[in-house]
């Protein structure tokens, strides 16, 4: 069977010469173990925060050599664990690989049943982890309330294109920030009510113009330099979900360049910010995911993804991620058929 190494420390964003395509016997499951043929493989920003030797913020790190950690649609092979049998879907933190033996220990994993309205992909987009971060963020943590202005970086990604829907849902006003004409035309053709381009020279009085009563729940995905031409045009009483900081994810906790923290200590004084960071999955947990199961079936929740076909695509599509490019919802790579 194929799998995926982490070969190198990434240095600076990661890059698809990082990894390497190796192969190894399939595994044979042991007692309380299955054996999960992968199907569907998710590729995610925050796998950027555990492949430095010291991992950001504490997270779990990947050694060198070592298949890459990530979540993947599977059907289960072979069984010999209570509750799963040949045939069944699962979701789990299986890894990069083509086959993989797990237990009832792994994290992530449950078994799935398809829904109306989504292909088996789905259980790694709007069904599971992004739907829950963008549930959590935009009705939990963000409160979002009809006729509400909100802001949402990085909005042609996976949690950014559902969270938008989400704020319709709701009726507010949902305006996204993306890089590049394509990627706003997208934002749009989604439901959001307008786009400001993040690239434009005149990206800042485009968002100004865009919000020109204020903006009451900022979605940020982002960080850096799009957060900070954000945060000036926020209602006194805003709230700040925290959900990513991509632009700086290729940096250590105390990252180069001037210190800003003496300006948004004076912001979030000054606008009586509120600012949650939050874990999607923790946070959303199962009311979410059984609230965007039934938005997506009922055809509420469009779903939208760009698929790499292979598992060899999967570091190029991973460093797409971090990369100015034409992805436009979940990124996912098919290994394998569905049945």
């Amino acid at each position: 069977m194929k799998q995926v190494l982490l070969k190198a420390r990434p240095q600076g964003f990661p890059k698809a010469s990082d990894f390497a395509v190796d192969t190894a016997p399939i595994p044979t499951p042991g007692p309380d173990q299955m054996l999960l043929r992968t199907i569907w493989l998710s590729v995610d920003p925050f796998m950027r925060l555990g492949l430095d030797e010291k991992p950001l913020g504490g997270n779990n790190g990947v050694p060198l050599d070592s298949v890459m950690i990530g979540d993947a649609v599977s059907e289960v092979v072979e069984s010999n664990l209570e509750g799963f049998a040949p045939g069944d879907f699962v979701i789990c933190r299986s890894g990069w690989r083509e086959y993989a033996v797990v237990g009832a220990g792994t994290q992530n994993l449950r078994k799935i049943e398809p829904a109306k309205n989504a292909p088996l992909s789905g259980a790694i987009g709007a069904l599971g982890m992004p739907g829950q971060t963008s549930y959590a963020g935009m009705v939990t943590v963000g409160r979002v309330k009809e006729g509400e202005t909100v802001v949402i970086s990085a909005a042609a990604g996976a949690v950014g294109i559902i969270a938008g829907q989400i704020g319709k849902l709701k009726g507010a006003r949902v305006v996204g920030i993306a890089g590049g004409a394509d990627k706003c035309a997208a934002v749009v053709a989604a439901g959001f009510d307008a786009c400001v381009d993040y690239k434009a020279a005149d990206f800042e009085e485009k968002l100004k113009a865009a919000v020109p009563d204020g903006i009451d729940l900022y979605f940020d995905n982002v960080g850096g330099d799009v957060t900070h031409t954000v945060l000036p045009l926020v209602k006194y009483g805003a709230r700040w979900a925290s959900c990513g900081f991509i632009s700086n994810y290729d940096v250590p906790d105390y990252g180069p360049g001037p210190d800003r923290m003496p300006w948004l200590l004076r912001m979030i004084m000054l606008k009586g910010l509120e600012i949650r960071g939050f874990n999607g999955a923790i946070v959303g947990g199962k009311p979410a995911l059984d609230q965007m199961r039934a938005w997506v079936e009922d055809g509420s929740i469009k779903i939208k993804q760009t698929v790499f076909d292979g598992l060899d695509k999967a570091p190029v599509a991973f460093e797409s991620l971090f990369k100015s490019n034409a992805n436009v919802g979940k990124v996912v790579i098919k290994v394998a058929k569905d049945a």
